[in-house]
């Protein structure tokens, strides 16, 4: 390994793919250094392992559910020997068909295994070697965040990880936390047969979202035997035979909760520890992400950084896109690109599908605009009754006067399909009367779009 490389990076998920599959189709030499698999997280331990059980959650749920349009469908217990070969491999698959076959077959760009340290803002070292390279990326990722309560230590507490490579579903599961991790890995295990229970220490479920929204879901959780608790403290946790008793204070009142399993999804810490940053003079933020500018350049000339590692969004295509304009300014000094997340789309996997993009109400206001939201039931979208799905809604944000589509919201089946419609008038400057006047394939739950953004040109006498 004595090459020069024009790029190193530090890591090998799809955010390291992005920036190192543009740099090398420049005819930059690129190496990317990785301690684990390609792929990174979302290949090998987030969205493909958690997205094929979800998918086949669904599945599950839908037979035994069709049993109240006639469909007696028998629904046994899930084989976990078959599912969870089956996810391993799907995950195998994209792994090497995707990432390994992309670098076997990418003239200039290498990997190699190991662990990577700055030694300066032009050198890395790997497994004892020094490697001289004049741009260095850093795309490390983030991991499970966590917590110091007492007794944690005594009772192997899963995270998002490791629960995705259980051998089976536990009877039961107390998950600390309510975000997206949680919601998503919570239904999941429900739908699989887990007594599952849910603590979030804030007011509500999914804080970025309209409460009008998350309260229907977790009604919904809650009739399907999910139990909810918000504004809960934990203080601490032991083995109680072979179960795990988490004890916390709502209202200041203590209670135990008591499961085979505990789980945290309390958040996403930066993978920065160790790695030579603040040796080099890389700015951290308190919490450890790697500070950026606009432009994805660190405090260091010559040392860049995208993706989970920078904070959020923690969204991996979200850290493709900052590889990339990371890499366009390497290569094109004075280009100047930047990224704007309000453009960016995000969705929560559970079902029916979270989805958002752009500013909300309040969002809005903040950044000056005077904005006129609409909200529409689920229930009026005829798609909806068709489905026999009416939990849910759609809120759309405009600028009042102009009608411009500043951000989008809703809860309902397909939705981070859906969002793409929105995202690109969020993009392209659309108002609500674009939306409105264009012909929506009928019936169909992205008629929707169409029916909220005609509430709202109608409320603002623009049709």
């Amino acid at each position: 390994m004595n090459e020069q490389y024009d790029l190193v990076i530090l890591g090998a998920g799809t955010t390291a793919f992005a920036g190192a599959r543009l740099a090398a189709a420049a005819g930059w030499k690129v190496l990317l250094v990785e301690q684990s698999q390609p792929g990174g997280t979302c290949v090998n331990w987030g969205c493909i392992p958690s997205k094929t059980l979800i998918h086949k959650a669904e599945m599950y749920y839908g037979a035994r559910k069709g049993m109240r349009w006639g469909l007696n469908l028998q629904a046994g217990a899930p084989d976990c020997g078959t599912l969870m070969p089956l996810k391993e491999e799907a995950v195998r698959t994209i792994r090497e068909d995707h990432y390994q076959k992309e670098l076997d077959g990418t003239p200039g760009m290498d990997l190699v295994r190991g662990r990577g340290r700055l030694r300066s803002a032009n050198e890395v070292e790997v497994n004892g070697e020094v490697l001289r390279t004049a741009n260095i990326l850093i795309a490390t990722g983030g991991r499970p965040r966590g917590v110091a309560l007492p007794g944690i230590d005594k009772v192997e507490a899963l995270n998002s990880y490791s629960a995705l490579h259980l051998p089976c579903f536990p009877a039961s599961i107390t998950i600390l936390g309510g975000g997206v991790i949680a919601l998503e890995m919570g239904q999941m295990l429900a739908r699989f047969g887990t007594r599952v229970t849910i603590l979030e220490r804030g007011p509500r479920l999914l804080a970025e979202f309209d409460k009008r929204l998350t309260e229907q879901f977790r009604r919904m959780l809650q009739r399907d035997g999910v139990e909810v608790f918000c504004n809960i403290v934990a203080e601490r946790v032991e083995k109680v035979g072979d179960t795990t008793c988490l004890y916390a204070r709502i209202d200041g009142a203590e209670v135990a909760f008591v499961a085979e399993r505990l789980m945290l999804a309390i958040g996403t810490e930066p993978a920065t520890r160790g790695i030579g940053l603040e040796e080099v003079g890389v700015a951290l933020d308190p919490a450890g992400f790697v500070v950026v500018d606009s432009q994805l350049r660190t405090s260091v000339p010559g040392v860049w950084a995208a993706g989970d590692v920078t904070g959020p969004p923690m969204v991996a295509p979200n850290g493709a896109r900052e590889a990339q304009i990371a890499v366009r300014n390497m290569l094109y000094p004075q280009a100047g690109h930047t990224i704007d997340h309000r453009f960016s789309p995000m969705a929560v996997f559970v079902d029916p599908e979270f989805a958002t993009v752009g500013l909300t109400h309040r969002q809005a206001e903040a950044h000056g605009y005077r904005a006129v939201t609409t909200y529409l039931e689920l229930e009026r979208i005829p798609k909806a009754h068709v489905m026999g799905e009416l939990i849910g809604g759609v809120l759309l944000t405009a600028e009042r006067g102009s009608g411009k589509v500043l951000g989008v919201q809703m809860l309902c089946p397909r939705a981070a399909d859906i969002i793409q419609e929105a995202t690109l008038a969020v993009r392209f400057g659309m108002d609500v009367v674009d939306l409105a006047t264009t012909v929506h394939v009928y019936p169909s739950i992205s008629d929707g779009l169409r029916q909220v953004a005609e509430r709202n040109a109608m409320e603002q006498g623009l049709l």
